[in-house]
């Protein structure tokens, strides 16, 4: 009986280690794994198990479902021998308690929660049972396969192929989990977006863009220069739409003040982009043509802003930001999570500043958010509710939304 008794305790061992395994091998980080599988020679078996996992799961339910008929089949004739015709009965409900408590519920806890572990630990000792099990294995997974043919269904590609959205979702968990923080899910995520944000997206609007006349004084652009601190300005003929090209401000340094200044003297050639383009094409450009500012025009050439190395930059790092920057102009904290920000604001930039999150769907700037949701021109006065924001209109100009309050009743998180 002794012997029976330690047999019966090898076998349950044996359903545990099974049924573990087979729990681990399925919820094992396979990222991870492939990461530690370039300087670990176990975990480079583990991968090679898992890349056929018809083989994995038909051995290990083979074994497990051999161990468990045999550890019912000894628990039943030693029962019988002990309590006589009862023993059936015996042994059915002592082997269903011990196996569903010893060899289902918690080895298959354990392999949850210590997956990557056990996954690379019990790698050497799973091959060799694949392999002392490959006739009956190899039977098994020929027999899965016709049957999944039968079915229709095709065998997904063994390669690992994330998504956009899945990657943006595991950096998001990343976040939460606080492997990391805002700032680096800001730029992970910035990087994702970089095809799908078009250039006109980010654009200075033309209506914003500091620019000086062709035939300017000396002493006009040196005001302009030391008024709004920018490198690089647009240079227009007759209408800010009309530009020419663009100055840089060392090179107006560098010019005498004698009286010959002409300014098309240090004028450079301008380079003109679609708003259609892509972020990520632009930076491209602006890394081989070693230039930093773009103008932007509209499908009909039309010019309608525009956009420099830094404005593509922080779409990946965040606002690079100094006292000249549009965030100390456009928005002015007047409490606690109250602010006075002006309508030419644009959305996306303002939730980046904030942390908010205001939708940023078929509109750019935050007047054109109140435009939106009102559906008509807005009047001072007016005001809206979106979610945790109210929107209040202080001051129109014209038919434009110049100042709007904006109440955040949930506080923005730290930057």
């Amino acid at each position: 009986m002794a012997t029976d008794l330690a047999i019966m305790i090898v076998l349950l061992g044996l359903s545990a280690f099974f049924s573990g395994a087979e729990t681990a091998y399925m919820a094992v980080d396979r990222m991870r794994l492939r990461q530690r599988a370039r300087t670990e020679r176990r975990a480079r078996l583990a991968r090679g198990i898992l890349r056929e996992p018809e083989k994995l799961i038909a051995a290990l339910l083979f074994c497990n479902n051999l161990v468990n008929v045999a550890l019912s089949a000894l628990a039943t004739a030693l029962a019988i021998q002990v309590v006589g015709e009862r023993g059936v009965l015996v042994a059915t409900a002592v082997t269903t308690v011990c196996l569903l408590l010893f060899s289902e519920i918690t080895p298959k806890t354990v392999g949850v929660y210590y997956a990557e572990k056990i996954v690379v630990a019990i790698a050497p000792a799973l091959s060799w049972c694949i392999r002392l099990c490959y006739p009956f294995v190899h039977f098994l997974s020929l027999a899965s396969n016709g049957l999944i043919r039968l079915t229709g269904l095709r065998k997904p590609s063994r390669r690992v192929r994330l998504t956009e959205e899945e990657i943006a979702m595991i950096i998001k968990a990343g976040t939460e989990e606080g492997a990391l923080d805002p700032e680096k899910q800001d730029m992970l995520l910035g990087v994702l977006s970089l095809e799908k944000t078009q250039v006109g997206d980010i654009a200075v609007p033309l209506r914003d863009v500091v620019s000086v006349r062709l035939d300017a004084s000396y002493e006009d652009v040196y005001r302009t220069i030391e008024t709004h601190k920018y490198a690089r300005y647009p240079v227009y003929r007759d209408d800010p739409s009309d530009i020419v090209g663009f100055i840089h401000e060392r090179d107006f340094f560098l010019s005498p003040n004698d009286g010959s200044f002409r300014l098309t003297s240090i004028v450079r050639a301008p380079n003109f982009v679609p708003e259609l383009r892509s972020i990520r094409q632009q930076l491209l450009n602006f890394k081989k043509d070693r230039a930093h500012l773009s103008i932007v025009v509209d499908e009909y050439g039309n010019v309608t802003g525009i956009v420099t190395m830094e404005d593509v930059l922080e779409e990946i790092v965040g606002e690079i930001q100094d006292e000249h920057d549009p965030q100390h102009r456009w928005v002015r904290k007047v409490g606690d999570t109250t602010y006075v920000v002006e309508g030419r604001t644009p959305v996306r930039d303002l939730n980046r500043w904030l942390r908010i999150g205001l939708p940023e769907e078929d509109v750019k700037t935050l007047g054109g958010l109140v435009q939106k949701e009102l559906g008509r021109i807005p009047l001072p006065g007016d005001e809206i509710a979106l979610g945790p924001y109210r929107l209040h209109v202080l001051e129109m100009r014209g038919k434009s939304v110049k100042k709007i309050r904006l109440d955040v009743f949930v506080p923005p998180t730290t930057a």
